[in-house]
């Protein structure tokens, strides 16, 4: 498996490097200003050229970091940036905690940075989508992102009735999200679409049904998507996305991109870190465990095979696990570099460990 060239994302003409960087961990408040710039350093350090960020992670923040980080660090064509519309940061000067909402699970949807004095508010039209854009290049200090992707639009934020309300806002008949994003393309101001697509403990319910792989198909009839960025869906631990979401993208020539790679850190420390976000449903921690069992055999961190295995897929272009401090990138480079015999493929799925008709490096 090429684990170096760059690898085109589905029919756009971007090519990225399959080892890339989510930056939502350096977002966070717990990340010190110099520790998140020393992050992006190491990551770049590997060979990393293609950055994840988004308005929602830290209200503002990583993209500033991220921004910041990268000024002056090479030509501007030799990385990528991706970043997210959807979410609107709202100025709020006098905090109203009437605008406050909460996602169907009772998570805060939209939550108050008392930093900054911003609320995320939740809006997929033509004129939200245009001015989020602007305002995420503003906060990047780049004059240009590569690729947009369509934020959150999955029963883990919203309820039904609000799904039908964002995708009417992103119809071209309606709020024209899509033509503002299909605009920014043909006129070169992106090169590429996005959509999220998440499998999480906020809206695990939705892929017991085909009411997540519904959405994700009614979203690809309204925009011309060049990918999807699969969060929780196609893991070593969560091979749901190859039901009917993977079949779709390679259908469409749409690409892939993982993120959370690891379960949100899951499978470099299993039991010992959340669970895409939350608690490990019993029957997770124990085929962790399984799986776990069968790399010590052959002494190969399970974190190895879990970053080696979702790259495998002919439709991955991109894998962007998260960091939150300079030796993460490496263990990273390291995870993916490291050799993983084709023995421990063949027991996985004898045991039945992941599907059997999951791809699988050679």
């Amino acid at each position: 498996m090429d684990i170096t060239t760059p690898r085109q994302i589905g029919k756009s003409s971007v090519k990225v490097t399959p080892l890339g960087l989510g930056c939502g961990t350096i977002g966070s408040t717990d990340v010190s200003n110099p520790t998140s710039f020393a992050t992006i350093d190491s990551a770049w350090e590997t060979g990393v050229r293609f950055f994840d960020t988004a308005p929602w992670y830290g209200l503002g923040m990583s993209e500033r970091r991220l921004g910041l980080a990268l000024t002056g660090k090479s030509d501007r064509s030799l990385y990528h940036i991706n970043t997210k519309v959807g979410k609107s940061l709202v100025a709020e000067p006098f905090q109203n905690d009437t605008n406050l909402t909460f996602s169907p699970g009772g998570e805060v949807r939209t939550p108050y940075d008392p930093i900054t004095g911003f609320r995320v508010h939740f809006d997929y039209t033509y004129e939200k989508i245009m001015l989020q854009h602007s305002d995420s290049l503003q906060r990047l200090g780049h004059a240009s992102v590569d690729s947009l992707t369509i934020h959150d639009m999955d029963y883990g934020y919203h309820d039904q009735s609000q799904i039908e309300i964002h995708i009417e806002e992103l119809s071209r008949e309606g709020g024209g999200g899509a033509l503002a994003l299909e605009q920014l393309r043909t006129n070169g101001h992106i090169q590429a679409i996005g959509c999220g697509c998440n499998l999480e403990n906020r809206n695990t319910d939705s892929w017991l049904t085909d009411a997540h792989e519904d959405l994700i198909d009614r979203i690809a009839d309204t925009v011309d998507l060049d990918f999807l960025v699969i969060a929780g869906g196609y893991t070593l631990l969560e091979n749901r996305a190859l039901r009917r979401v993977l079949p779709l993208c390679e259908s469409r020539n749409i690409g892939v991109i993982i993120a959370s790679p690891f379960a949100s850190g899951w499978l470099v420390n299993p039991g010992q870190a959340a669970y895409m976000y939350g608690e490990a449903p019993p029957e997770i921690a124990d085929r962790s465990e399984k799986i776990q069992a069968i790399c010590q055999r052959y002494s190969v961190p399970i974190a190895a095979v879990a970053i080696q295995f979702t790259l495998a897929h002919p439709a991955v272009a991109a894998v962007i696990p998260g960091a939150k401090s300079p030796c993460e990138p490496k263990q990273n480079y390291d995870f993916l570099h490291t050799l993983v015999p084709n023995e421990i493929w063949k027991e996985l799925k004898e045991a039945s460990l992941i599907e059997n008709d999951a791809p699988v490096p050679k």
